[in-house]
């Protein structure tokens, strides 16, 4: 299940465990079998449009938000043991889109410049793969998705253009 987009500035996520609402000054997470609350994060950074990502996958329930309101940081936060999982210093401008794999071992992430997108693997925070949507033309990136098999992933903003790039492992010499 992918992001649940309203008009009200709030994100709103789910997974066979938990339910995630992101809203521009906290994060609640509840379990979803009776819908109660388990944790309010209120020391998030400003997120104007409530940009938050949960894993689909129960048994990797992770969850990402930004970290910070200036630069593209991201906080992983595992909604299972409801710890924080790592820190990303993933782009140099604020963050516009976040996605998980199916798995949850793999998190993209595009910012605000749209020209960058980066792919981390869970729970390391370690950069994979960096791609290249353009050179010069800034875009506003409104969706990231991994191929069911992560092996692709698709990328669509403002412009006319979807681009899917491969995720291929490259042997080290």
């Amino acid at each position: 299940m992918n992001n649940f987009h309203s008009h009200e500035n709030t994100d709103k996520s789910l997974n066979e465990k938990r339910l995630v609402v992101c809203l521009e000054e906290s994060v609640y997470i509840h379990n979803i079998k009776d819908m109660k609350l388990l944790r309010t994060l209120l020391d998030t950074p400003q997120n104007p449009t409530g940009l938050c990502a949960l894993s689909i996958n129960h048994s990797n329930s992770y969850l990402a938000y930004p970290g910070s309101a200036s630069v593209g940081e991201i906080m992983v936060y595992d909604a299972n043991t409801l710890k924080i999982e790592c820190t990303i210093p993933a782009h140099d401008s604020p963050l516009a889109a976040i996605t998980f794999n199916s798995t949850g071992t793999k998190l993209a992430s595009a910012s605000e410049k749209g020209t960058v997108i980066r792919v981390f693997s869970i729970p390391e925070g370690q950069k994979l793969y960096e791609f290249r949507r353009g050179m010069k033309r800034y875009v506003n990136i409104s969706s990231l998705v991994f191929s069911m098999d992560s092996q692709f992933l698709c990328v669509s903003s403002n412009t006319e253009t979807v681009h899917i790039f491969r995720l291929e492992h490259i042997p080290e010499k």
